[in-house]
């Protein structure tokens, strides 16, 4: 990523996971802001991608900061960066480490 433009952060309503919420006029509801910003300068995301953030920042909507990939490539993505829930668990349920 070029660490030479700054996130651009939403500081409107989020959701549970940080991610950037506003009304969607044309989908009639609430959509991620992310998504929405991608769409105005890309068109229409296609069919089974996701907007992925390579700022790992989930309240930017900065165009350059973002790119499609699969469900599959967001978990890679998560996890190559140490972000996934289960690189976090340090014990097992039974308190192992």
């Amino acid at each position: 990523m070029d660490h030479a433009t700054e996130c651009i952060i939403w500081t409107g309503a989020h959701n549970g996971y940080g991610y950037g919420r506003r009304w969607d006029p044309v989908k009639r509801g609430a959509n991620a802001v992310h998504r929405m910003a991608w769409e105005e300068v890309n068109g229409p995301i296609p069919d089974g991608l996701c907007v992925l953030h390579k700022c790992d920042t989930p309240a930017c909507y900065r165009v350059e900061h973002l790119f499609l990939g699969t469900r599959s490539d967001n978990i890679w993505d998560m996890a190559s960066k140490g972000r996934h829930w289960q690189q976090q668990k340090t014990h097992c349920p039974q308190g192992h480490l």
